[in-house]
């Protein structure tokens, strides 16, 4: 039996996930408690799923086997998500080698990667134990050791070097930490080893800590052991799973059919929260539940209108372009210029005016100040279409392909797929970025049914690609807009060919 402590915005829906699969949900919340009908169990988890501080990320972290047994059920259930995994595993423990030295600061090979180690007074060439204290989870992170590795177990964390006590911020009770900090005086006094206190350890009881304690201490002096006879590069020790699902807008779509399934909730449920609606989202909930039969379904109508209406007046628009990696870019926002709504779908056109020169990506067309684009965004749809003009005239049209934007009262944002499509006078279509969306597809970033909706909506667009240009002249989208027809355009490449 796995073991699974669930928090955050999306609890109810991931919790819903992981009980029907098999795994045992501790320390849930009250709600979640009541809304699935499980008693309260203070069991120490093995895998934790929570929020990171981007909104739209999933953090699991926990014993590996258990922990990607956890992200597998998931991932299975939302299907349209990123995925990264952190290589070494956190508090992994290892025999290095330093091979550079830099002042305090030394570069060590423990045989699957090299990492950073500061402060380090070792010379080149000097074997010395380190721990992760931050693996490489997305691209552009650096590795960074420590001599100061932890040996963890379900409710306790033993750290060479130091010889103190920490708690974990959810252990907020004097008594209790009295209590904990009592056993590892016991245990530990003039050890040189210090302690860190999972959030477990508060509903466990005195000889359950002692006892891991000692278990711990074993380990830990095996490690110490173990090392002499070797000279090579080591792994001594496993560490804890790190991993990131990254949560698009149908993913969301379908937490929030999961999440119907033992509560009422509206359409745009998880989106909105993402977008910091939780309030609205709660008090519309709370007001809707006893009117409306059944569970939130077919609500989505309601919520795109009250949008509609709001988003028409808003003074600015922010955007948030999201990529694979969960880098948020924040775009120069927008002003309404058009909005339009019908019972399946949010059209809106965003003019944004450029302030710098440079250079159109994708397009390579110089970039003045002054030069207006004109962005169509529209619910539903798997692609954000940038349209630039200077003084009337028609620049280049750039479509970003991506799962469908979220829209909320003054914010638009969406995921990035990296595959794009650039149009420029007077009939040339090309193909931007297959390869890395291919690169992800292949190293399991990206899943698979992504991948495909990806290559479906850069296949529909290349079809007909004027069909996605917009004109501010006629304010009109589609080729009687008056943009230059495509001519003889040749082959446009096969995303997948």
């Amino acid at each position: 039996m796995v073991y699974v402590r669930v928090r955050g915005i999306y609890s109810t829906a991931v919790s819903k996930i992981l009980r029907d699969e098999g795994f045992k949900l501790v320390e849930a919340s009250e709600k979640i408690r009541e809304r699935l009908g499980i008693e309260f169990d203070t069991s120490p988890c093995d895998v934790t799923v929570k929020d990171t501080e981007n909104p739209d990320e999933l953090l699991i972290v926990g014993f590996p086997k258990e922990a990607k047994s956890v992200v597998d059920s998931i991932v299975s259930k939302l299907v349209y998500v990123y995925k990264w995994e952190a290589k070494p595993e956190l508090h992994s423990v290892y025999l290095g080698v330093v091979v550079e030295k830099h002042g305090d600061q030394c570069i060590v090979d423990i045989g699957e990667a090299r990492g950073v180690l500061i402060p380090c007074k070792e010379g080149e060439g000097s074997r010395v134990i380190v721990g992760v204290k931050h693996p490489v989870l997305k691209p552009g992170e650096n590795l960074v050791l420590t001599k100061n590795f932890r040996i963890v177990g379900k409710r306790v964390a033993l750290i060479h070097g130091e010889s103190k006590v920490s708690f974990s911020e959810h252990i907020r009770e004097p008594e209790v930490k009295a209590r904990l900090s009592a056993i590892a005086a016991s245990k530990l006094m003039g050890s040189g080893v210090g302690v860190h206190f999972r959030s477990s350890s508060r509903y466990a009881s005195v000889e359950e800590i002692a006892n891991e304690i000692n278990s711990l201490i074993e380990e830990y002096k095996s490690i110490l052991s173990r090392v002499e006879g070797f000279r090579e590069p080591l792994k001594i020790r496993d560490g804890e799973f790190l991993g990131i699902i990254g949560l698009t807008s149908l993913a969301k779509s379908k937490l929030d059919g999961i999440r119907r399934g033992v509560s009422f909730t509206i359409d745009y449920h998880h989106s909105l929260k993402s977008m910091g609606y939780s309030d609205l989202v709660n008090f519309a909930e709370d007001v809707l539940t006893p009117i409306l039969n059944g569970r939130g379904e077919n609500t989505g109508l309601g919520v795109l209108n009250y949008i509609y209406k709001s988003i028409r007046s808003a003074d600015r628009v922010d955007i948030y372009h999201i990529k694979p990696t969960g880098e948020v870019l924040k775009l120069h926002p927008g002003r309404v210029l058009k909005a339009e709504f019908n019972i399946s779908e949010l059209l809106i056109i965003l003019e944004r005016h450029m302030r710098s020169p440079g250079v159109y990506d994708g397009l390579g067309i110089e970039k003045k100040a002054g030069d207006v684009d004109y962005m169509v965004v529209k619910t539903g749809s798997p692609y954000v279409v940038h349209n630039y003009y200077r003084g009337g005239n028609w620049l280049g049209t750039y479509i970003n392909i991506n799962t469908p934007p979220e829209i909320s009262t003054t914010i638009v944002k969406y995921h990035d797929l990296l595959i794009d499509i650039a149009i420029t006078p007077p009939n040339e279509v090309k193909i931007i970025d297959a390869e890395e969306l291919e690169s992800l597809y292949q190293r399991g970033v990206v899943t698979k049914e992504l991948y495909e909706y990806a290559v479906k909506a850069v296949r529909e667009v290349v079809a007909n690609p004027l069909d996605y240009v917009y004109n501010p002249a006629r304010n009109q989208l589609k080729k009687d807009a008056g943009v230059p027809e495509p001519g003889q355009r040749g082959r446009v490449e096969d995303p997948v060919a």
